[in-house]
């Protein structure tokens, strides 16, 4: 019982001569949980959409597929349309990415690196999708043996967040378009 004592006592001379009370420590806690809180926006967002999306009204799932492609297209994407009717683009990774996720050795190399975007659109209710993307970067893909796959983190979603939002976008303006010409 003595043996446990001494360290406890230790550490609480130590927190009090730091300055730190137990009312700063709680008042730095409830800080940092209100800046958290208050960063997360995707937390009123469905699960699936944690990367990137958008809400998108009045249109079909078919004008939302085809304005996806033109704008990952005019992106440098190719568009790949798996078996199972889910949509995936892919790009060759910058040369930071490269290097950051195949290594020195690797992008010195020449080892091929490309990013992909896995989409999703899922109905929402009456006239509305959730048209929502989770990016990969991808070494040597199509290789059986030393395929890796890098999901990117939430914080990496800006770029993908503006190309959805960019979709959204270019749908409003063709629909305000058809509203216009009689």
């Amino acid at each position: 019982m003595n043996s446990i004592c001494k360290p406890l006592t230790r550490f609480s001379v130590t927190v009090r001569s730091s300055g730190c009370t137990l009312r700063n420590c709680a008042n730095a806690l409830f800080l940092l949980a209100a800046l958290f809180a208050a960063g997360c926006s995707s937390m009123n967002k469905p699960a699936s959409a944690s990367f990137a999306s958008v809400l998108i009204y009045n249109q079909t799932p078919e004008k939302i597929r085809l304005t996806a492609d033109s704008v990952f297209a005019n992106n440098g994407y190719q568009s790949i349309r798996n078996p199972d009717g889910t949509q995936i683009y892919e790009k060759e990774a910058t040369k930071g990415e490269q290097l950051a996720y195949a290594g020195f050795v690797g992008a010195h190399e020449g080892e091929r690196t490309i990013v992909r975007v896995r989409m999703g659109l899922e109905p929402q209710g009456l006239n509305c999708f959730l048209l929502s993307c989770k990016a990969f970067v991808v070494t040597s893909p199509g290789d059986f043996v030393s395929e890796q796959t890098f999901p990117l983190y939430g914080w990496q979603s800006g770029p993908y967040q503006n190309l959805l939002n960019n979709i959204r976008d270019n749908l409003k303006v063709a629909a305000m378009k058809a509203v216009q010409t009689p």
